[in-house]
C-alpha cells in the first residue's frame, strides 16, 4: 500500500446526510482509492443501515488490499461499535493524524463529501 494516497473525508452532517457520504465514498472506491479515513466527529448516532454500508465498504476495500479507518468518534458511536463487536472490524483512532500514520502516512488528500 506504500505510495498510494490516503483520502480523508470529514463528515459534517447528521445521519440524514449519510446517503450523500455514501455517494462520495462509492465514487472514491470506484476510482481506485484503497486507503480511506472517515472523520465522523459530527455524527452523534449511526443506524444499522449506515453500519451495514460501512461493513460492506470495509470488506470490499480489504478484498482489494485496502482499508477503511474511522477517526474522532463520539463516545456513543464508539460504544455502538464496541457493543456490536464492530470495533474489531474498524480500526478507530482519536485523531486523524493517528489514522493517517496507521495507514502509512503517505500523501494525503482531503475530499469534500458533499
Amino acid at each position: 500500500m506504500q505510495g498510494m494516497s490516503i483520502v480523508v473525508i470529514t463528515f459534517d452532517g447528521e445521519i440524514d446526510d449519510f446517503p450523500v457520504l455514501i455517494q462520495s465514498v462509492d465514487s472514491l472506491v470506484a476510482s481506485g482509492t484503497r486507503r480511506l479515513v472517515l472523520d465522523l466527529e459530527s455524527l452523534p448516532f449511526i443506524n444499522s443501515a449506515a453500519l451495514g454500508y460501512l461493513i460492506k465498504v470495509q470488506k470490499g476495500m480489504a478484498k482489494n488490499g485496502g482499508e477503511l479507518v474511522l477517526t474522532r468518534l463520539r463516545p456513543a458511536l464508539q460504544r455502538i461499535l464496541e457493543m456490536t463487536k464492530l470495533d474489531a472490524v474498524f480500526p478507530a483512532f482519536e485523531t486523524t493524524e493517528e489514522a493517517i500514520d496507521y495507514l502509512g502516512g503517505a500523501e494525503v488528500k482531503s475530499h469534500d463529501w458533499r
